[in-house]
């Protein structure tokens, strides 16, 4: 059986796959191959490059705001990407798909022709910055003739991209499974720094919460469109509450969903695996 991981996209939110990776891992489900959208495609790649979960979590606690702000130069965005390119090189180097222990694809979207463009081979750090290249917040990047951003613009949560390279067991995981749109959660600790504690106030604003919410909204609309066609052998959706797209300090409770989405139905997927039976998680 060929297992295909399927991370989709969602800013912070992806704390949530740390905790999927983490709870997969305990059970014994080895990804054959990964598929990645936005931050699922960062996370992917440091998996497939051979990162243990530890590893992956301290990169992820790393993708502070404040700290990884650039600024954009005459790239038409409000940050710049050298922080994260640097960050990701100093993690990874500067390797290639052909070098991962992983087979990788992630998803992007060109501006150009307007389309869904997948990238598996060349360089992975210049495929994760265009994957992760949030329309206007983070800068686009041309490759071979494409200008490429956020593949979770057309295809956030990529089961399909993992079906279509040979996974005949696809588990997905998709992050928009937020709070109702007005929900409040005046209990989180804030962010530090001038840039963090920026956008702690921005998103707490309503028009921030409607951009948010109805952005939540197509993506989960292209999702079931996708789903109408065929579906992945497990769809998990972790309860991510009020988790802003960027509330990384908030990682811990993204993990902690991520775990708890696994654990509902680990008896379920070791079955169809044909795996040992699941214990309890260590307290």
């Amino acid at each position: 059986m060929k297992i295909g991981l399927a991370l989709g996209g969602g800013g912070a939110r992806g704390a949530a796959h740390i905790g999927v990776l983490r709870e997969l891992e305990r059970l014994g489900v080895r990804p054959s191959l990964i598929t990645g959208t936005s931050i699922g495609g960062l996370i992917g790649a440091l998996v497939a490059a051979g990162l243990g979960i530890d590893e992956v979590t301290a990169v992820f606690q790393k993708l502070n705001i404040a700290q990884m702000y650039a600024l954009p130069g005459s790239a038409p965005a409000l940050s710049g990407n050298t922080k994260v390119e640097k960050l990701l090189e100093e993690t990874l180097g500067r390797i290639t798909f052909a070098d991962l222990k992983i087979p990788l694809a992630v998803v992007t979207t060109d501006l150009v022709s307007r389309k869904e463009v997948i990238l598996d081979e060349g360089d992975v750090i210049t495929a994760v910055l265009a994957t992760i290249a949030i329309p206007l917040l983070l800068p686009p990047v041309e490759h071979n003739g494409m200008v490429l951003v956020d593949g979770g613009v057309l295809n956030n949560t990529p089961f399909d991209i993992a079906r279509a390279r040979g996974a005949t067991f696809v588990i997905a995981v998709d992050l928009t499974n937020t709070a109702p749109y007005g929900t409040q959660d005046d209990n989180t600790p804030p962010p530090t720094g001038v840039v963090g504690r920026a956008l702690a106030m921005t998103q707490r604003r309503p028009t921030w919460q409607i951009l948010s919410t109805v952005t939540d909204i197509i993506t989960a609309k292209s999702l079931n469109a996708r789903l109408a066609i065929s579906q992945p052998e497990i769809l998990l959706r972790p309860q991510m509450g009020t988790i802003g797209l960027f509330d990384f300090h908030r990682w811990e409770e993204g993990i902690a969903a991520g775990e708890t989405a696994v654990r509902q139905i680990a008896t379920d997927l070791c079955q169809r695996l044909q795996l040992p039976e699941p214990t309890p998680p260590p307290e």
